[in-house]
């Protein structure tokens, strides 16, 4: 039963990461890579205000409240072989 339950929440994180906008995706694909925000503002040349704006964004649209949930549902995906 628990397994059900979260396989259903993570096709929910995925079928929500078809929301995201371009710049959002941009950002949420280095978290996917392993980068952090910092590393993230650096590599696409934004502020860390901009990309603190897109992760609220990415966390809202994704129901999602920290950058550890998000991780979790990023390397729960990935364990089971899904492409994010």
């Amino acid at each position: 039963r628990q397994e059900k339950l979260s396989l259903s929440m993570l096709d929910e994180f995925l079928e929500n990461t078809k929301t995201l906008s371009p710049a959002e995706r941009l950002v949420f694909d280095l978290y996917v890579k392993g980068h952090t925000a910092k590393e993230s503002a650096e590599i696409l040349c934004l502020s860390i205000n901009t990309i603190k704006t897109h992760n609220k964004r990415i966390y809202t649209k994704l129901n999602v409240t920290s950058r550890e949930e998000l991780l979790l549902y990023i390397s729960m995906l990935k364990e089971i072989g899904t492409e994010i």
